[in-house]
């Protein structure tokens, strides 16, 4: 979803290319792809112009939406998707747990969406250069620490 709402306004993927991108069988590419495009996710066109896009704004995409296309709905355990068709739920001590542990998952998938991905990923990436630029400069001046060091040392030494 990233790699296709990062494209230019217009522009499609093709089902090979973003496999390839993302390290996916192509097969496997192809049903989740179609998962997507049967949730009105995505958009899906044929043709020497043909790929995928995304069927509304990234903004408009929460990443449940996504989870559920692709897997079903959320369930971590048996019994959360619905506790009433569990046996076990009125005596079991983690199926209050279970079920928060669910609906706070649900919430923060609700609210996240495939635009604050791409937003993450862009400061992640201005956050890595950075912290990298920042890495060489302590590296370069630590060098530098320990050459004058063994300079002094060496000449203290000599006295």
């Amino acid at each position: 979803m990233v790699h296709i709402a990062s494209m230019a306004d217009g522009a499609v993927a093709l089902r090979s290319e973003i496999a390839q991108a993302q390290e996916i069988p192509p097969s496997f590419m192809a049903k989740i792809l179609r998962s997507l495009v049967r949730a009105r996710i995505l958009r899906s066109s044929r043709g020497v112009h043909g790929g995928f896009s995304l069927a509304r704004p990234a903004s408009k995409i929460s990443l449940l939406e996504v989870v559920e296309a692709i897997e079903g709905p959320l369930a971590l355990t048996n019994c959360t998707p619905d506790p009433a068709g569990c046996t076990r739920a009125h005596d079991c001590p983690a199926s209050p747990v279970w079920l928060e542990v669910q609906r706070q998952m649900a919430a923060v998938l609700r609210d996240a969406t495939i635009e604050d991905l791409i937003a993450g990923r862009k400061r992640l990436v201005r956050a890595t250069a950075s912290h990298a630029h920042a890495a060489d400069a302590d590296r370069r001046s630590h060098g530098r620490d320990h050459a004058g060091k063994a300079v002094a040392d060496l000449a203290s030494h000599r006295h």
